[in-house]
């Protein structure tokens, strides 16, 4: 499948969810450990079908290089399958608060200058 190009609605949004990802990832994981397949459904359901992961170990594993993330334990599910958990890193939660105070930042300044827009309508 072909990247949307940056011009397009599409390309914004993919843009935006990349932007996004690792302090989302990092919001789930602070709350608790969470397994990959947990972590997408957490992200899918707590934004109401807004945002999804497709495949969350390339983020997992940037956060594991950086040493915001460890491959915590494993636990055998219901089903008997192992289920490798991820758990936050003091670095990690230092991080995360950096990415949503710079979200918070630059979200709120977008939203002023688009409120102006709307203003002078």
């Amino acid at each position: 499948m072909a990247t949307p190009k940056s011009g397009s609605s599409l390309g914004m949004e993919e843009n935006l969810k990349k932007a996004v990802t690792e302090m989302l990832v990092l919001t789930l994981l602070s709350r608790e450990d969470m397994y990959a397949p947990q972590i997408t459904q957490a992200l899918e359901e707590e934004s109401g079908g807004a945002l999804s992961i497709v495949f969350p170990y390339s983020v997992l594993y940037r956060l594991i290089s950086n040493g915001y993330i460890t491959e915590a334990y494993k636990k055998i599910a219901p089903d008997g399958r192992r289920r490798q958990y991820y758990q936050i890193t003091p670095e990690g939660r230092a991080y995360q608060a950096q990415l949503e105070e710079l979200y918070h930042s630059f979200s709120g300044g977008v939203e002023l200058l688009l409120g102006e827009r709307g203003d002078k309508a």
